[in-house]
C-alpha cells in the first residue's frame, strides 16, 4: 500500500472508531463512599471520630456498603470494627477467637455497633486495647 493510502485507511479507521457508542465501564458506575479522613493516630468521618493505637492499619469500608471501618492490630489477627447501625456479625464463631458486640450511641441518636475481635491466646492483652479506642468515639 502506498503512503497516500495508508494514510487514508488509517484516517478512515478513526473516523468509524467515533461511531461506536461509549459505554462506562461498569467499575466507574459505583459513587465514591463517603469521605474518611486517616492521620497516624486519629480517624473521621462523617459521622464520628475517634484514636486509635499506634502502629495499627484502618481499613474503610467498601462505598456500596454502610459506612464502616475496621482497625487492625499489628499482629493481623485482632481487629475493632465499627459500623454506622447494625452490624452483621454471623460468622465470627471460630473456636480460636473471641469475640465481643457492642451497641455504642452516641449524641445526636446515632448508634454504631462494634465488633472486638482477636485470638482467644491474645485476647487478654487486647481488650484494653479495643476498650481505649471505643471510649474514645465521639459523634461529629
Amino acid at each position: 500500500m502506498t503512503p497516500p493510502r495508508l494514510l487514508a485507511a488509517a484516517l478512515l479507521s478513526l473516523g468509524l472508531a467515533g461511531c461506536i457508542p461509549a459505554r462506562t465501564p461498569p467499575q466507574l458506575a459505583f459513587t465514591p463512599g463517603p469521605p474518611a479522613v486517616v492521620t497516624d493516630r486519629t480517624y473521621a468521618n462523617l459521622w464520628f471520630a475517634l484514636r486509635y493505637p499506634a502502629g495499627w492499619r484502618v481499613v474503610t469500608g467498601a462505598a456500596d456498603a454502610p459506612p464502616s471501618v475496621v482497625f487492625v492490630a499489628p499482629d493481623d489477627a485482632s481487629t475493632v470494627t465499627i459500623q454506622v447501625g447494625e452490624l452483621d456479625t454471623a460468622g465470627l464463631d471460630d473456636p480460636a477467637f473471641r469475640y465481643a458486640v457492642r451497641r455504642l450511641a452516641l449524641a445526636g441518636g446515632l448508634t454504631l455497633t462494634a465488633v472486638v475481635r482477636a485470638p482467644a491466646a491474645a485476647w487478654d492483652a487486647f481488650l484494653p486495647q479495643a476498650d481505649a479506642l471505643l471510649a474514645s468515639i465521639q459523634a461529629r
